[in-house]
């Protein structure tokens, strides 16, 4: 029996045991707002703005989120295609204007056309001049209706669906299937794409990532080296695990989420981490992004960065309050509070560029803001 993404995560968050509490002790006192800006590398976040209903984003949850290259924000939801307009209100898309359905998965940019690819539940759709164009498992080449990751690759716009991946060459308008017949995969379900200069990635639901060479139509997998389903046994040995929810590569290095920790690979060396044994928020993680060589990582408890080196983690407390979590190497852990929060903990999407950065979250959307340059997050005043 197979499940969707939803039902998986929905019933994986019953069962999976989530320890390690966020809030450990007594909040620090003003003195650790002051250490907050010391070695950290990256930029932090200082604060969250979040948008719902009342500015026009239809439903609670929120799939996915894109910034294009001329700044128009896109968001996918549970209820249709959003865009955020000028007036900060956004505009909805749904079957009603062409889209094929309205559950939207994943959303890619053709950098080079501008076109909008959207992954939905039932057909990926090319949003190009104002219209909609479907391709469907019975009308065109696509492996399957049901589309969780979408990625523009030159001339070719690769999908990964609950089949197999797909391949459409834009020029001849041809596809081709990728799955257990042709390929190294074990099983069909494929979850995500992703590129690098030389290969295709293909995150793949219970056999790891696999890496494609467009130019020889060659394969090669990785795979879990302890093939434990559960409990990393033999650590940075190669993927934390077989089960794939996310991959994503950028700057020569390859990360992976999975349901049981995430992973990342730079060519030469694997690293892994998992929760209680690093600072990883939670090992049930459903989405990662990087921006530069600093991942972005979207779990069911809130949002974990790392050069894989320090760590930051943003999460919700049990009382709905935003929190600040800092790990450095010999540093001793800093906890503060946030004046705003996310959305919700549950992220499902993630956007960063050196603005801002955008949560799609269960229950809304949500901006982050980083903090001056000169100093770390604001936060609320911290209670003794």
């Amino acid at each position: 029996m197979q499940w969707s993404v939803i039902q998986w995560r929905s019933r994986s968050a019953r069962w999976l045991t989530l320890g390690c509490l966020l809030i450990a002790g007594p909040v620090p006192g003003a003195g650790a707002a002051r250490e907050l800006d010391q070695g950290v590398p990256f930029p932090l976040l200082e604060g969250f703005e979040n948008f719902g209903e009342k500015d026009g984003i239809p439903g609670h949850k929120v799939h996915s989120v894109l910034k294009t290259r001329e700044g128009q924000l896109w968001i996918g939801t549970f209820d249709g295609l959003c865009v955020r307009q000028a007036d900060g209100k956004f505009r909805r898309y749904g079957p009603e204007e062409g889209l094929s359905h309205k559950l939207v998965l994943c959303l890619a940019e053709d950098t080079n056309t501008g076109d909008l690819w959207i992954g939905t539940a039932r057909g990926l759709n090319r949003f190009s001049g104002g219209k909609f164009t479907t391709y469907t498992q019975t009308d065109s080449g696509l492996p399957n209706n049901v589309v969780y990751g979408v990625d523009v690759v030159g001339e070719t716009v690769w999908a990964a669906t609950a089949a197999g991946a797909g391949a459409l060459n834009l020029r001849t308008g041809a596809w081709k299937i990728y799955d257990q017949n042709n390929t190294l995969m074990h099983e069909p379900w494929c979850y995500a794409i992703t590129k690098s200069p030389e290969f295709v990635y293909i995150g793949v639901w219970g056999g790891g990532i696999l890496e494609h060479n467009p130019k020889t139509g060659s394969f090669k997998e990785y795979r879990d080296p302890d093939g434990d389903f559960q409990f990393v046994l033999a650590a940075d040995a190669g993927p934390v695990g077989d089960i794939t929810s996310w991959v994503y590569w950028e700057e020569g290095v390859l990360w992976q989420a999975t349901y049981f920790g995430m992973s990342r690979y730079d060519g030469a060396r694997w690293r892994t981490w998992v929760e209680g044994k690093s600072p990883l928020l939670s090992n049930f993680v459903n989405f990662v992004t990087a921006h530069h060589r600093v991942a972005w990582i979207g779990t069911d408890r809130g949002v974990s960065v790392t050069d894989a080196t320090n760590w930051v983690n943003y999460a919700v407390s049990e009382k709905g309050e935003g929190t600040v979590e800092i790990h450095q190497p010999h540093q001793p852990v800093v906890r503060q509070r946030l004046a705003t929060t996310l959305a919700n903990g549950f992220v499902l999407g993630i956007w960063v560029d050196d603005q801002e950065v955008w949560f799609a979250t269960s229950n809304g959307l949500t901006r982050g803001r980083y903090a001056p340059q000169d100093k770390a997050a604001r936060v609320a005043e911290a209670q003794p």
